[in-house]
C-alpha cells in the first residue's frame, strides 16, 4: 500500500508533527484508513487518534460497532473517543435528513476533539468508488461544476488518503492482511439514492458498458476539479478588481460589499456565478452559503442588470440591491426589515400534487374531481379550474409583462396597474408571491385570483393550493 503513502505526499496532506483525528466507523474503508495511518505514522512523523460516532439508529448492532472500534484502538494503543448521539431526534429537530444530521454530528465531534487535543488534520475514508458515486449523484441532480468536481483529497484540515484506492483494492488489502471489519446492513438497503447508485446503477454500468466505469468517473471528477480551481482563481482576481467596501447602514453596522455592475456584466458567463459566490462568502456563514443554490445565483446575476432600487433577500441574512452603478451586498438582521429568507427573486415550480417551500412559505397543491360543491372563501387557500392552466405553474415574484384577467368576460389588467389600483405600497410589490401560468397570473397570494382560472359549472378537475408559513 505504498500507493497511499505516495498519494498523501503528492497532495501535501500531512507534515511532520501533525496530530491526525481519524473518523472510524468500523467498516472496511475506515478500518483500512486506520491501519494505514498507524503503519505509516513513523514514516510521516504524525500521531493518530480516533473518533467514532454511534448514531443511535441501529440499536444493538450500532453499539457493537462502537465496541469493535474501541477494541481495535486498544490493541494498537491508539487513543479512541466514542460519541453517542440520537441522530433521528436531531434530524427532526433540525428539519433535515438523518444522513445530513449524521454528517453534522460527526464533524462537530471531529472539531471538538481537534480543539481539545490539538488535532491539526481530520482524516476520513472516502475512496475512488465514493468519488464515482458522488459524480453520478450530482450529475443527475443537475449540479454545477463545483458538484461535479466531486470529493477533494484536501479541503482545509480534512484529508482523504484513500481516494486513490477502489473499494475492491481496500477489501483485497484487508483480506490479505487478515484484518476484520464491520458491515453496516443499512448500506445494503436501497432506501437512499446513494445506495441505489452503489448497488444498482454502477454495477450495471460496469457490466454493460465498461468494467473500469468507477475509475473513469473518478478521473473525470478530478479533471473537472482542475477546471473548477481555475475558475475560482479567475473569479478571485475579478472580485479584487470589481469590489470595494463601505460601512454598512443596517443597525448591525457591518460592512457592505460593493460590486461594479458594468464590469460584472461584462465578465464571461462561466465566471459570474463564481464571482457572486466569492462576494457572498465575504458576508455569509458556511452554513448559509450551503443553502445558496444555482437559482439564487442566477437571480442575483439577473438583479445586476435591473434598474436602481431593486433588491433580493438571500440565505444567511444577506441582501443584494442595486444602487446606481453598483450591486450592493449587505448583511444584518434589519437589512431588509424582514427575515432574509422571506423573499427570493427566483422561480420555483409548484409540484402538483405535492408541496414546495418558497421563501418562508410552503405551498401545498392537490387535484380532485369537481362535484359542484360551494367553493369557500379563504385568503390563503384557493381553488382553480385545473384544466384551464396552459403551462407549468410557477411560484415567483412579479415580472415585466405580467397580467391578470379581472372580468368574467375576459377583460385583462396588467399586474402593475392592478397593484397601483389596489394601493399596495411600492415597497411591498416586489415581495408579493405570485402563482403564474407563464405571464398570466393565477393568484396574487394574499389578494385576488384571476377570473380566467376560477371554478365554474364547466369545471371537471379542481386544483387546490394552500399557503402555510413554514
Amino acid at each position: 500500500m505504498e500507493k497511499v503513502l505516495d498519494y498523501i505526499r503528492k497532495n501535501g496532506m500531512l507534515k511532520e508533527g501533525d496530530r491526525v483525528i481519524a473518523g472510524v466507523s468500523g467498516g472496511a474503508d475506515s478500518i483500512c484508513l486506520l491501519f494505514l495511518l498507524d503503519r505509516y505514522r513513523e514514516a510521516l512523523g504524525i500521531s493518530v487518534e480516533v473518533v467514532h460516532m454511534e448514531h443511535g439508529i441501529r440499536g444493538k448492532e450500532s453499539l457493537e460497532d462502537a465496541a469493535f472500534v474501541e477494541n481495535v484502538c486498544r490493541e494498537r494503543k491508539i487513543p479512541c473517543h466514542i460519541f453517542h448521539r440520537d441522530v433521528p431526534s436531531l434530524a427532526r429537530k433540525w428539519k433535515c435528513s438523518e444522513e445530513e444530521a449524521g454528517r453534522r454530528v460527526r464533524y462537530e465531534a471531529f472539531e471538538e476533539i481537534c480543539e481539545k487535543y490539538g488535532g491539526t488534520k481530520i482524516a476520513v475514508a472516502h475512496n475512488r468508488n465514493d468519488q464515482a458515486e458522488t459524480l453520478l449523484f450530482h450529475l443527475v441532480r443537475g449540479s454545477g461544476l463545483s458538484g461535479l468536481s466531486g470529493i477533494r483529497p484536501v479541503r482545509g484540515k480534512i484529508i482523504r488518503p484513500l481516494l486513490c484506492l477502489t473499494r475492491e483494492e481496500i477489501e483485497g488489502f484487508l483480506k490479505e492482511e487478515g484484518i476484520s471489519f464491520r458491515t453496516d446492513a443499512s448500506n445494503l438497503e436501497t432506501d437512499y439514492a446513494r445506495n441505489r447508485i452503489r448497488l444498482n446503477i454502477l454495477p450495471l454500468l460496469r457490466e454493460e458498458l465498461n468494467p473500469r466505469t468507477c475509475e473513469h468517473l473518478a478521473e473525470t471528477a478530478e479533471r473537472l476539479a482542475f477546471a473548477e480551481d481555475y475558475l475560482e482563481a479567475q473569479a478571485e482576481e475579478a472580485v479584487k478588481k470589481l469590489t470595494s467596501r463601505r460601512k454598512g447602514r443596517t443597525e448591525d453596522g457591518g460592512t457592505e460589499l460593493l460590486l461594479e455592475r458594468k464590469g460584472f456584466l461584462e465578465e464571461p458567463e462561466a465566471l459570474k456565478a463564481y464571482i457572486l459566490r466569492h462576494c457572498l462568502r465575504e458576508l455569509a456563514s458556511e452554513n448559509a452559503l450551503y443553502n445558496v443554490s444555482a437559482l439564487h445565483l442566477a437571480a442575483i446575476a439577473e438583479l445586476a442588470g435591473k434598474q436602481s432600487g431593486r433588491s433580493l433577500d438571500l440565505p444567511g441574512e444577506v441582501r443584494a440591491y442595486t444602487e446606481g452603478s453598483l450591486l450592493v451586498f449587505e448583511k444584518g438582521k434589519k437589512a431588509s426589515g424582514r427575515k432574509a429568507e422571506e423573499k427570493t427573486d427566483a422561480a420555483e415550480e409548484l409540484e402538483i400534487p405535492g408541496s414546495v417551500r418558497y421563501g418562508k412559505y410552503r405551498f401545498a397543491a392537490s387535484v380532485f374531481p369537481y362535484k359542484s360543491e360551494i367553493i369557500p372563501e379563504n385568503r390563503y387557500t384557493k381553488w382553480f379550474d385545473y384544466d384551464t392552466i396552459k403551462s407549468t405553474v410557477q411560484i415567483r415574484p412579479r415580472r415585466s409583462g405580467d397580467f391578470l384577467t379581472v372580468t368574467a368576460s375576459g377583460g385583462r389588467k396588467t399586474l402593475k396597474k392592478y397593484l397601483i389600483d389596489e394601493k399596495i405600497p411600492a415597497g411591498e410589490r416586489d415581495r408579493l408571491c405570485l402563482l403564474a401560468d407563464g405571464s398570466h397570473i393565477l393568484w396574487v397570494v394574499g389578494h385576488r385570483i384571476s377570473e380566467a382560472y376560477k371554478v365554474t359549472e364547466k369545471t371537471s378537475r379542481v386544483l387546490k393550493v394552500q399557503v402555510m408559513e413554514d
